[in-house]
């Protein structure tokens, strides 16, 4: 929050000193009509600060902190992979996929921050995006040749411009890179729904090993990872407030209204279009393992933990950093209070719902999605999507109240 600093004037001496007391009590008078004149006049008042600005400010100050965690998780993904294809191991390829874990969910947390034409948007091809068709990057079962890894014909060399130019290929699921692509490389195919995740054997990255070509996984695995950490420190770079040049800098220097309807179109869209209707429904309808997001390492529900936390977040202006410390300050809560308080509890009370009710899903995810539905299991993911029901409806009314132009 920004503040003014007030000064006080200091009368000049414009009077020599009063030879006598009358003049001495003339010249005190005149004095204290001169310092009630400059105390009522001489100072303007400062600008109060405008709500939405602050609100905007919040928000990238918050959004900029969790890229950062981000970063440095997928950092530590890709020191773990760069370790593991020196000397690949079980114990390397665990680590590898630990580290993967952590990093998505940091970076699912930040995920709100799509649906405006923001530095996400232009990168989130790269970063995120899924189903996969894992044929297209290496081998399937009953299809040993398959994939970029294993066709030296067509792609003789595995770089980042090789994989960057491969990535949608002949169609919108043949994914070159980003995190599920990494995902895939770590855990291996699922063949069977009703089984847990992946088994992807170490030994598909040793010489002599399982699955031929052993080096060209061993560098596919290596540079699509360098590629999303890549990817990764441009998005921060993009919301440094240190520097006037970044968007972030940029969304700030501009009008308070345009930057308070890009990030409340954000969240909501990604409450509601993405982690609602596509992350949430459309596997339920589908019944279907390839529509949950990361089926490899079904860890599908912490993505939609961390998204859920994300969303809540943005409403009341608050980020919990890697090392512990939360930052929270205006919020979009603080305005929608100002304007109707009912309003503000029934949006943070159908958030916190949601949440607890996503929590309250035993894991995997697929599973309880294809359990009988008078299942305990299935029936906690019908309790979430009716949490979420309301929630639409809330949201495009707080965009009334607001006066944001909202394109849910």
């Amino acid at each position: 929050m920004m503040t003014s600093l007030r000064t006080r004037s200091r009368l000049p001496e414009l009077w020599p000193r009063p030879a006598t007391a009358g003049d001495s009590a003339r010249y005190l008078a005149l004095g204290g009509v001169c310092v009630a004149l400059i105390g009522a006049c001489g100072q303007a008042s400062p600008a109060k600060p405008d709500p939405a600005a602050q609100v905007v400010r919040q928000y990238a100050v918050n959004l900029d902190a969790n890229y950062k965690d981000a970063l440095t998780q997928i950092g530590a993904l890709k020191s773990a992979v760069d370790a593991f294809v020196g000397t690949p191991s079980a114990d390397g390829l665990a680590a590898c996929q630990q580290a993967w874990l952590s990093a998505h969910q940091w970076f699912g947390q930040s995920e709100y921050s799509r649906f405006y034409g923001g530095p996400i948007d232009q990168a989130q091809g790269g970063m995120n995006e899924w189903p996969i068709d894992e044929a297209f990057i290496d081998y399937t079962v009953g299809n040993p040749q398959e994939g970029i890894i294993n066709d030296l014909t067509t792609y003789p060399l595995i770089t980042q411009q090789v994989l960057a130019s491969a990535d949608e290929k002949g169609g919108l699921e043949n994914l070159s890179t980003g995190f599920h692509a990494i995902e895939f490389l770590l855990w291996g195919q699922r063949a069977d729904q009703t089984q847990g995740p992946g088994t992807r054997p170490y030994t598909d990255y040793v010489d002599g090993g399982t699955s031929a070509n052993q080096d060209r996984r061993r560098t596919y695995l290596q540079v699509v990872t360098s590629m999303l950490l890549d990817d990764m420190r441009g998005l921060e770079a993009e919301w440094d407030l240190t520097s006037k040049t970044s968007y972030g800098s940029q969304l700030l220097a501009g009008s308070p209204e345009d930057g308070l309807t890009k990030m409340y179109r954000g969240f909501s869209q990604m409450a509601i279009s993405e982690l609602f209707y596509e992350r949430m429904y459309d596997p339920i309808v589908s019944q279907d393992q390839k529509d949950e997001e990361s089926c490899f390492s079904e860890s599908t529900l912490g993505d939609l933990i961390a998204n859920a936390l994300g969303d809540e977040d943005v409403y009341l202006g608050r980020y919990q950093t890697l090392l512990g410390s939360t930052l929270q300050g205006p919020s979009i809560s603080d305005l929608v209070r100002a304007k109707s308080p009912a309003q503000d509890a029934q949006v943070r009370q159908q958030l916190a719902a949601v949440r607890a009710a996503i929590e309250a899903i035993p894991p995997p995810f697929d599973h309880s999605v294809l359990a009988s539905p008078t299942s305990p299991e299935n029936m906690a993911v019908q309790a979430a999507v009716a949490a979420y029901q309301p929630v639409q409806a809330t949201l495009d009314a707080v965009a009334k109240t607001l006066g944001i132009a909202n394109n849910l």
